[in-house]
């Protein structure tokens, strides 16, 4: 499988042989109708380049490395619309139960959040100079990324530590300008809606983000936005809570096309510059 070939040679791959091969990774679908020049062409890089990466993988020439990625678009394809009934012990049958699971979740957190309730969310960051996240357990994860997703677009934000130390530190920072969200994946929470109490005693607005109405977060929040963590077993999914935060990221934000093409632009000459080839991909390159 081509997949397994790249991640193989990945690491002694040349700069160039790396540009063709993350492209592939990302965009087979479309690789699987393209000519070697087509994605040469794609990628920035000859024709030639294309085959010799082809055989570095181990195939006789291209042709034999677009057939691999074409019987993986064509499993994919037979997957989706000609389902394989898969036991309730298949890993696969596991697996594909957990997903539409987190899908049913997800349809739910739309069904509970309706327009004119979104709409009320994001006043609340139209208001705010200042962004804090509590969370506990397996929420904590969560909270901080999506902290520093805040912080990439511009605003300011900060996750509390899961800790009372750290925590009452963070809380005593608070101004009314700070809109506080606690994040909650189950019905516990007592020490997140403790936090988003006294930060009530600061002149606070306050968000809860919540995987179970019954949480105490929920009895703390101006506003809640409600994103089942259902999930077999004892413990709790985060892929509802991940997609609620990051979907607040974005409300918050509210950038425009041109914003969100300048943000990427920064990001990409940031990345670059950090990821300079040293003198032995140099070398590499000079192989190819």
């Amino acid at each position: 499988m081509y997949r397994e070939k790249i991640r193989e040679y990945y690491d002694h791959l040349s700069r160039s042989y790396r540009k063709v091969a993350d492209f592939i990774m990302s965009n087979y679908y479309e690789v699987s109708f393209m000519t070697a020049a087509q994605l040469a062409f794609s990628v920035g890089v000859d024709t030639t380049t294309v085959v010799r990466f082809s055989q570095r993988l181990g195939y006789n020439g291209y042709p034999e490395l677009l057939n691999d990625i074409r019987e993986q678009v064509k499993a994919e394809i037979y997957a989706a619309y000609e389902p394989k009934e898969l036991s309730p012990d298949d890993p696969a049958g596991i697996f594909k139960d957990r997903a539409e699971q987190e899908q049913h979740n997800l349809r739910e957190m739309l069904v509970h959040n309706p327009p004119e309730h979104m709409r009320r969310v994001a006043e609340l960051f139209s208001k705010a100079k200042h962004i804090v996240l509590i969370a506990e357990g397996y929420a904590c994860a969560a909270a901080e990324m999506a902290a520093e997703q805040f912080r990439h677009r511009g605003i300011s934000a900060e996750a509390a530590g899961d800790d009372p130390v750290r925590m009452a530190g963070t809380l005593l920072s608070l101004d009314p300008d700070s809109l506080v969200i606690g994040v909650s994946a189950t019905t516990y929470g007592d020490s997140v809606a403790k936090a988003m109490g006294f930060a009530r005693t600061k002149g606070c607005a306050t968000l809860g983000v919540v995987g179970s109405l019954s949480s105490p977060v929920n009895r703390m929040s101006d506003e809640v936005v409600y994103a089942p963590t259902d999930a077999p077993g004892p413990l709790p999914s985060v892929v509802g809570l991940v997609a609620a935060l990051a979907g607040l990221v974005q409300v918050a934000s509210r950038e425009s096309e041109a914003a969100i093409e300048r943000h990427m632009e920064d990001f990409d000459v940031a990345y670059a510059y950090l990821t300079q080839p040293d003198t032995g991909e140099d070398a590499l390159d000079a192989l190819d």
